[in-house]
């Protein structure tokens, strides 16, 4: 079997503008044209002075590889450099951008990824682990892995591989991608877990997660019923406030987000595994109002509940 990864020489680079400014709304949100069933994406972006993008951010993780050129990045109110072979890391909703070009022109591999694809295996938060890299980037935080590390070498040839087989699908190309996905975060959790800075981070928030298990179970046994904040928040012993905080500081989300999120990831399995009308998916998966239902599957989604059943009868 031949080696799928592309020399740089044979990538086909965008420029990055195009593709980020035409997608960033009024206030600074990126809004990436994932594939609603699988939302990864690599993309190969070419960066020239005096050209800039503008500071945003985004529901999604990104990972880039700066394959060459440097420059001094905003990040909210920080500045971290990024030189050619580093690895820069970015987290949900952490507004950045270039602040100033060191080189002409910069060359960046970027992979994006929205969460769900590591939690929505079985939306208990098993998994969860996986993304702490991202969830506890606060102040300080070392966005930038330095090449001689060793790190990024190794990732952005796994990148390499995930953009082959988005290129070359196949029967397995999602689970390929995942794999390769999780090989990514098991590099940065190692790196993150050997940095005194984070280390405290780290493991505050494994226990954390793990506290909040039992609201996962829950979730999981129990989606199709009707669940209030206040009983998944009796379930820690916790009053419904302390709960509300608690969930979104560790989850990064609220616990309705977390519930509808779960049960939208349980009716695109019924779509793809079962010819159910969509009366009967929503009913199926705890929406008792089926256009309540298209409203929140369009918000985590990014299209109707028909447009997507019409793509997987496409696919």
């Amino acid at each position: 079997m031949g080696n799928p990864i592309q020399s740089p020489s044979a990538i086909q680079w965008e420029n990055a503008a195009h593709v980020i400014e035409s997608r960033v709304t009024p206030s600074g949100i990126h809004v990436c044209s994932f594939d609603p069933s699988f939302p990864m994406q690599v993309r190969f972006l070419r960066l020239r002075e005096p050209a800039s993008v503008a500071l945003r951010c985004h529901d999604y993780f990104e990972i880039l590889y700066m394959r060459s050129g440097s420059a001094l990045y905003r990040v909210q109110d920080q500045e971290v450099r990024a030189n050619e072979g580093d690895l820069f890391v970015i987290g949900s909703n952490i507004y950045h951008g270039i602040q100033n070009y060191l080189t002409p022109t910069i060359r960046a591999e970027a992979l994006y990824f929205h969460p769900s694809i590591i939690l929505g295996e079985n939306g208990t938060g098993e998994g969860a682990e996986y993304l702490i890299p991202f969830e506890i980037q606060g102040r300080n935080f070392p966005h930038t892995i330095p090449a001689s590390t060793g790190i990024p070498g190794q990732v952005v040839e796994w990148i390499r591989r995930i953009h082959h087989e988005s290129m070359h699908p196949s029967a397995h190309s999602a689970l390929a991608k995942k794999t390769y996905l999780k090989l990514i975060l098991v590099q940065l959790m190692a790196f993150y877990s050997g940095n005194l800075k984070t280390l405290g981070a780290v493991v505050r928030k494994t226990h954390h997660l793990e506290r909040l298990q039992p609201v996962f179970d829950y979730v999981d046994q129990h989606y199709v019923e009707s669940i209030s904040v206040e009983e998944a928040a009796g379930l820690l012993r916790m009053s419904k406030s302390h709960f509300m905080r608690f969930f979104r500081a560790v989850t990064g989300q609220a616990f309705i987000s977390h519930l509808n999120r779960f049960r939208i990831a349980r009716a695109q399995h019924l779509m793809a595994t079962t010819d159910y009308s969509m009366a009967t998916i929503s009913q199926e998966v705890g929406f008792c109002d089926q256009s309540y239902f298209g409203v929140i599957f369009r918000r985590f989604v990014g299209t109707t509940p028909r447009e997507y059943k019409d793509r997987l009868r496409a696919a």
